[in-house]
């Protein structure tokens, strides 16, 4: 088991302190720097958003890009699934 450990992140010029095992400290850098980004994003669209609610759309925006992307690996799985059994179909039906 991994060591947790405390580190330090910045998003939207505030630092949070947040505890994590030592082999996701790299996948947390990476969240609250995408999070920052996109909180920075809509906050340079539209200036007079709160922190909150530019918080909140941050939030919804990564969710949104997450289940795209979930949604075409379920796609690509599917369409994975049908090629191995049309090959199965084809190895059988070379088999006779």
């Amino acid at each position: 088991m991994s060591k947790a450990d405390s580190i330090s992140v910045i998003i939207n010029n505030l630092e949070y302190k947040i505890k994590c095992n030592e082999n996701e400290v790299d996948l947390l850098n990476r969240s609250a720097a995408l999070l920052d980004i996109k909180i920075s994003e809509i906050k340079k669209a539209s200036p007079t958003i709160t922190n909150d609610k530019a918080a909140i759309m941050a939030g919804l925006n990564i969710a949104s890009m997450y289940l795209g992307q979930d949604d075409k690996i379920q796609n690509l799985e599917s369409v994975s699934e049908e090629l191995d059994s049309i090959q199965n179909t084809l190895k059988f039906e070379g088999d006779s």
